[in-house]
């Protein structure tokens, strides 16, 4: 009896895992079907839609035709990696880069710049700079001074080396704490100079007429304070040129001053 009962179980046990074993089969051959049908489809269809987004100085039509994909190409062909990787290479203001490919003809670019950029003196003439300071780009003609719309850093010496380099001297430090701090008391949206080539006399320079003296970093965001409230007294003449110097931030001193004598800030411009 016994043993009829452990026949009767391992056939059922047989026949439960050929079942199993049927079921996956049809299911393996399902999803190589789908593949199959799948990359036909995509053989069918080719890239017809570009998409791009994020904010950048390039065109989006010059990212397209640096990702290398052709309008027509099938999409099955389309190497998102391969393309990133391009775009990178050939804009050099760009972060990171993500290519997404979407059935059935569209191909999508997200795009993030550096959140800071900065120029500076190089032997070269000037270069483009990261928050990082690694160079971006290197050129040789100044920007005029009516045109100039960046953040123009002042650094103890002048830059040297390829793009690719990056600095990270006590200068290049000073210059990250104080964006840190500009940042925070609502400067840096209008920053145009960031002077940090003597370390006792650190100063900054906003909206083409502003210039903030802070002297040694020590007690910086103290300094930093006091100077932006000064910014909002009521005896503040926002439509004049003036300095404001809180090397002493017990006493900060302000005045006014030429437009003359604020565009000598600007003396790595082309006047």
């Amino acid at each position: 009896m016994d043993e009829k009962i452990k026949n009767i179980q391992n056939t059922a046990s047989h026949r439960k895992s050929s079942k199993i074993i049927f079921m996956l089969g049809v299911i393996g051959v399902f999803v190589l079907a789908l593949s199959i049908v799948i990359s036909i489809v995509l053989l069918l269809f080719p890239v017809n839609d570009f998409e791009v987004t994020g904010d950048s100085r390039y065109d989006y039509a010059q990212i397209i035709e640096a990702s290398g994909i052709k309008k027509g190409a099938r999409l099955y062909y389309v190497n998102e990696e391969k393309a990133e990787r391009k775009i990178l290479s050939q804009m050099p203001y760009l972060e990171s880069v993500k290519v997404t490919s979407y059935f059935p003809n569209r191909v999508k670019i997200e795009i993030k710049e550096f959140e800071d950029i900065y120029l500076v003196k190089h032997e070269l003439g000037f270069c483009y700079v990261n928050g990082d300071f690694e160079i971006l780009e290197i050129v040789e003609g100044a920007p005029s001074y009516e045109k100039f719309t960046g953040i123009f850093v002042k650094l103890e010496g002048v830059l040297t080396g390829e793009i690719g380099a990056k600095y990270s001297g006590d200068d290049v430090q000073r210059v990250k704490a104080l964006v840190l701090l500009l940042k925070e008391y609502g400067f840096y949206e209008y920053l145009d100079i960031i002077d940090v080539d003597d370390k006792y006399n650190n100063s900054f320079v906003v909206d083409k007429k502003i210039k903030f003296i802070l002297g040694a970093m020590t007690d910086i965001e103290e300094k930093i304070e006091v100077s932006f409230k000064v910014c909002f007294s009521d005896n503040f003449k926002r439509e004049e040129n003036y300095i404001i110097d809180s090397t002493d931030k017990k006493r900060v001193v302000l005045r006014y001053i030429t437009d003359e004598k604020i565009r000598e800030e600007f003396d790595f411009c082309e006047k």
